[in-house]
Parts: structure tokens; sequence; C-alpha cells
């Protein structure tokens, strides 16, 4: 299936340029803390839910290329999917670009199947969009932030700097290994950082990657329409 996303890039010293993306392959990573205790401290959230831990961690999970959108809005089955600010990661004319997204997750379907429940939602990203090679060298330094909305109360949901999660360098040797190289058109969204106060099922959520050094920052925001009126659910 064709997937073609409009991006705009942000490159230093240079007017905003658009890219029209061609997206390939998408991967999810999951439970990719650079600390393991914040490893766990997600495991335990998932296991609230009833989700059980991977068999490998970190681990990966691959989703259709249909399954990505720049879009502020998304549709959703039922009331209980959520999502996770993650930093995105993505390759276009041989060069690589980073980005902030949401891996928006069915949880009650993740109970069941984790890959399945991956499928079950759009991952939403921002449309603005970095050259990788700009913040290589303080890429640690950058810093992730989520808010919710729920019930009309905006609130912080996660908020942690990118050292809390493997370095791009990390999946990149790992995609070499695993299938030949990070392709054209591959995208993987980072896995997450931990949340404040839990797991929220929000009406919307706000997403920031924040660059200290460079004193710049990406946003993007989008809501969730929950699907009704059918007679059939899942």
């Amino acid at each position: 299936m064709e997937n073609i996303l409009k991006l705009c890039v942000n490159r230093l010293g240079s007017p905003v340029s658009e890219i029209q993306f061609p997206v390939t392959r998408i991967f999810n990573a999951g439970w990719a803390g650079s600390d393991r205790a914040a490893i766990q401290h997600h495991i335990d959230e998932l296991a609230e839910m009833g989700v059980s831990a991977p068999q490998f961690i970190p681990t990966l999970f691959a989703l259709g290329n249909h399954m990505l959108t720049t879009s502020d809005s998304i549709q959703v089955h039922g009331d209980r999917t959520s999502g996770e600010v993650e930093y995105v990661l993505f390759k276009h004319n041989d060069e690589l670009y980073v980005t902030v997204g949401s891996d928006h997750t069915d949880r009650r379907l993740e109970a069941h199947s984790i890959p399945k429940a991956k499928n079950m939602c759009l991952n939403v990203m921002a449309q603005d969009v970095w050259p990788y090679e700009e913040v290589r060298a303080h890429f640690a330094k950058l810093e992730l932030t989520c808010w919710v909305l729920k019930d009309g109360e905006r609130s912080l949901y996660q908020k942690d700097l990118c050292s809390a999660l493997l370095p791009p360098e990390y999946w990149l040797n790992d995609f070499e290994t695993r299938i030949g190289g990070f392709g054209e058109g591959a995208v993987l969204f980072s896995g997450t950082i931990g949340t404040t106060a839990g797991l929220v099922v929000g009406d919307s959520y706000e997403l920031r990657l924040a660059d200290p050094i460079l004193n710049r920052a990406i946003r993007h925001e989008y809501n969730c329409e929950i699907l009704s009126g059918a007679i059939e659910d899942y």
C-alpha cells in the first residue's frame, strides 16, 4: 500500500523545506529503556492492565506501512486506547531524520496480543522533522514530554530525556544484524518513557521533542475519536 507523508524539514541555517516521504516499513520498539528499573516500571504499568512482558527485551514489532499519520485526529475502537511519547527515526533519500510521535495502542487487545494491538491504532508523528546529524552529538540531552487532556483537564503525562531510551545507534546496529540495515522509507518508533502516574486513556495527547542545546522544539497534538454506532464490536 502506498502511504506518502508530506513533512517539513527544519534544517539549521536554511528555510523550511518540504519532502514527500513514502513509508515502506514501520517498527515499534518495546521495553527499550536504557535503565532496567525504568523498563520494569513500564512492565509493571502494563501488567496492571493484564499485559505480559515479551520474550525478548528490548523487542521490535512490525506494523503495516499504512499505520502512520501526521494527522491531528485519529479514530479508535473503544475506550481503552492510549498514546505514549517517543522519538521517531526515519530514512529518506539516504538521510536520517528525527521527530516526535506517539505509538497509540489498544490496551484491551494488548492483553491478548501486543503485535495485533500495535496494528489496531495508527501511529502518529509530527510533520516537522530535524536532520538526525544535527542532534546526533547531543541526542541524549533531547527532552521528551507528553501532556494528556482528559475530561477537559490537561496534565503532565510523561517527561524524560532521550538518554532514558536506547539511542538510535543501538537500533541502527540491530537492524543491520536483523534485516541487513535500516532501509529507505523505514520508520522506527523508539519505545516510550515512564508515565507520571500510570497509563491514562485520554481525549487528546500533546507531544514535544525539545532540543535545549540548539534551543528549538517540535510539537504535535492529536485527539482520539471513539468509533460508535456499530452493532458488533471486537
